[in-house]
């Protein structure tokens, strides 16, 4: 089975693509209890019900036991040892990312301060990468970024993994130096200039998987952005990876920041405190945590529209 087909597959039954993967390695060591699965997975007592009838040629269950069929067995050991020589090689072209990275890095100009902008050090720029591809959001996915300062799209470029990697940016410096480095290194990305206080394209709406946004750290700033991520992602289960950093000495500054995403109908997944480092950015520590959200028919924008307020920290009214 191709790999493509357990993303279809995830799509549908609302699991991570990656679990489904692992089930699969599970059975192949022999039957096992449908609880043994669940503890080990996380999946819900529905999907159990869902996916023997959307993997019914790979495996069969008889009460509370799934099996393997018979001639999926090679089928099998073939996903599993592409799986352990795509992860080498995908960690493998993640190291060159950082060094190209760093290279990149000497010759740039400072961040734009007026558009709060503060740029990750590599290693953070590629880790997040890193996470977004073990989740199971990266590999045969359409990915988008609201912003890109820290070049996130290339260190996923380099990977050769994600269906489209379109980035969007209102700062003609980042765009004209991530053209060039896909001209340098075909790393299927395309650009589109784009003021986030502008509606949203048309047609980029609803046409991806994968939403990455650094935003400013503003309640404006986080609730336009994410409402332009959920504009762009199309599937009910949609994740929207968010940087925002605060000062913990004045932790009460996340909570409007909480309550946007839940009044956005989206369910934060997973919090990495910590997981960014920034070049400068002292006043939050140099660092920001890692927001995993995920859509929920629930989900829509709190700003659909065009947007006149202000949204950087710089010009917002203290």
């Amino acid at each position: 089975m191709q790999y493509e087909k357990l993303v279809e597959i995830s799509d549908r039954v609302l699991v991570s693509p990656r679990d489904i993967e692992q089930m699969l390695f599970i059975l192949r060591g022999g039957p096992t209890k449908q609880i043994e699965i669940q503890r080990r997975l996380g999946f819900p007592k529905s999907a159990m019900q869902i996916l023997p009838v959307e993997l019914s040629d790979l495996i069969t269950r008889e009460g509370d036991r799934f099996s393997l069929r018979q001639n999926a067995q090679e089928e099998v050991d073939e996903l599993q040892s592409r799986r352990a020589g795509f992860d080498a090689q995908v960690e493998a072209r993640l190291s060159y990312a950082v060094e190209e990275l760093k290279s990149v890095e000497q010759s740039r100009d400072r961040s734009y301060r007026n558009f709060d902008q503060f740029r990750a050090v590599p290693e953070s720029t590629v880790a997040k990468v890193g996470l977004i591809y073990q989740r199971g959001d990266l590999e045969s996915r359409d990915i988008i970024l609201i912003g890109d300062n820290d070049l996130a799209a290339v260190a996923a470029g380099f990977t050769g993994v994600p269906k489209k990697i379109t980035v969007l940016d209102i700062d003609k410096k980042i765009l004209d130096l991530l053209e060039e480095l896909n001209r340098q290194h075909s790393l299927n990305i395309e650009t589109v200039c784009y003021n986030a206080k502008s509606p949203f394209p048309n047609s980029l709406k609803s046409q991806y998987s994968v939403a990455v946004t650094d935003p400013p750290y503003t309640p404006e700033g986080i609730s336009l952005f994410v409402s332009r991520c959920i504009g762009a992602l199309g599937r009910k289960n949609g994740v929207i990876y968010l940087s925002y950093g605060y000062s913990p000495r004045a932790a009460e500054r996340a909570l409007p920041i909480q309550d946007a995403l839940t009044k956005m109908g989206l369910v934060i997944e997973e919090v990495k405190p910590g997981f960014t480092k920034y070049y400068a950015a002292q006043s939050i520590g140099s660092s920001s945590a890692l927001y995993v959200c995920r859509m929920t028919p629930r989900s829509k924008p709190i700003i659909s529209g065009k947007f006149t307020g202000d949204i950087y920290t710089k010009t917002r009214p203290k």
